[in-house]
């Protein structure tokens, strides 16, 4: 494993260290060793259980899938040295992001980081360089876990809401600053309540550890405030729903692909055919871009959530949104949006399913459907149909029955992976069909 010299002068101070998998429900599980046990570690792991790592359901279900028993066997956690972050000097307190393996130390068919971590290399081996960078969208509350309140009342995006909870914000940026995470922006979202952290972009995998380990931060900082926080697709009925945007840019030899001045689209061929790639493969991605009981219903239109499969220039109603730098800066800022993301996913996985496509576009030579100036959703549907612009499904099931059936993602991720990821999230979907909307929200409030 790579050594973290800045890591490796303050493990000796460390008291415990959280060692964090996120698993197929999206749900981040943790093991917490003692300080005498940390360097031991890196070398041998943590015992996890199969179910845990691969079958957990967000209401904490064991589900079943082919080829995988959820009692009998063993995993190991090995937590990534060089993702080590110290995020408590004074307590003594560090976390580290974890590889499931076998008992031979072989990479678990079901490990949703090492899934990431061989796309990512596909990119490598491609010649292109690949940076991602996530936006957090997260509700948060006071009150009690019984009893929440919005914690701010707006205005969205407004100095009010900030100032009401200015010494949370203080706290959550210096904390984030404190433990390395790459923290651009915090803001007030758009609803009641709601917040959004922006992430600077990295290498692929380092930007999902970042993800994990900023919800981690914010909602230790939150409880010393007294306060809650939630990252559900739908954490209120009462305020905005929560996304989690994935931006990625590419770099080849000539540059920036998603910025070629003398193309009409602003983009280079090669960074068209990626996009095209995105597209193509969006329906059947979508149930691991937010798998959730509430994921598709945060996909309405009129709400900025991406709820069309199709692309445009700044266009916050389109699935994928293509942004441009400022100009003079276009080739350090040019970048895709995927919109249609949310917190309850895996995100080592969504990222994986959107750069997989992304290159599939590219080597394939995808050709870049027209793209969408207004908003989708003010079109007819004879319009959208001309235009190639779908929706998502309709319901969790007929999204798993698509991710079940494409070779696509099963070629990217593998049969186990996608078999245990479909067995939890339809477990998921069949249980919290039985409940009225109010209750699914209550019941993954705090599961995200």
């Amino acid at each position: 494993m790579t050594s973290n010299p800045k890591t490796d002068m303050d493990l000796q101070y460390v008291r415990a260290l959280v060692i964090s998998c996120l698993d197929n429900a999206g749900v981040a599980r943790v093991k917490v060793l003692p300080g005498p046990k940390v360097e031991d570690a890196f070398s041998n792991g943590c015992g996890v259980s199969v179910s845990v790592g691969a079958l957990l359901a967000a209401d904490d279900h064991v589900e079943r899938s082919s080829g995988i028993d959820p009692i009998v066997g063993d995993l190991r956690g090995m937590p990534d040295r060089s993702a080590v972050a110290v995020i408590d000097k004074t307590s003594g307190l560090a976390w580290a992001p974890a590889d499931l393996v076998d008992m031979h130390g072989a990479p678990y068919p079901t490990c949703q980081r090492t899934a990431l971590k061989r796309v990512a290399a596909e990119w490598a081996t491609a010649g292109l360089e690949v940076s991602v960078g996530l936006e957090l969208e997260f509700t948060v509350f006071s009150g009690t876990r019984d009893e929440p309140v919005l914690a701010h009342e707006g205005p969205g995006y407004g100095a009010a809401a900030f100032l009401q909870l200015e010494a949370w914000n203080l706290d959550v940026l210096a904390a984030l600053v404190e433990a390395g995470v790459p923290v651009e922006q915090i803001h007030p979202e758009y609803g009641r309540g709601q917040v959004e952290i922006a992430l600077a972009p990295r290498n692929p995998v380092q930007a999902v550890d970042d993800y994990l380990l900023a919800r981690f931060i914010v909602a230790r900082v939150s409880r010393r405030h007294e306060l809650h926080v939630s990252y559900s697709p739908i954490a209120d009925s009462k305020t905005a729903t929560n996304g989690c945007h994935i931006h990625f840019s590419v770099r080849n030899g000539d540059g920036n692909v998603f910025h070629d001045a003398a193309s009409a689209t602003q983009m280079s061929p090669a960074g068209e055919r990626m996009v095209a790639g995105v597209l193509g493969y969006l329906a059947e991605s979508a149930a691991l871009l937010g798998g959730s009981a509430l994921s598709l219903d945060r996909l309405q239109p009129q709400q900025w959530a991406g709820s069309f499969i199709c692309w445009g220039t700044g266009n916050r109603e389109a699935a994928v949104r293509f942004v441009p730098g400022l100009k003079g800066y276009e080739d350090r800022q040019s970048n895709v949006e995927v919109k249609c993301c949310d917190g309850a996913a895996n995100q080592y996985l969504a990222v994986a399913a959107i750069l997989a496509a992304a290159l599939e576009g590219f080597r394939g030579k995808l050709r870049l459907p027209a793209e969408v100036t207004v908003d989708p959703g003010t079109l007819s549907e004879a319009e959208r149909e001309r235009l190639d612009i779908r929706a998502f499904a309709r319901n969790m099931a007929t999204a798993l029955d698509d991710l079940d059936g494409s070779s696509f993602l099963r070629r990217t991720l593998g049969h186990d992976l996608v078999d245990a990821y479909v067995a939890v999230r339809r477990g998921e979907a069949e249980r919290f069909a039985k409940l009225d909307r109010e209750a699914v929200i209550a019941a993954l409030r705090w599961r995200y």
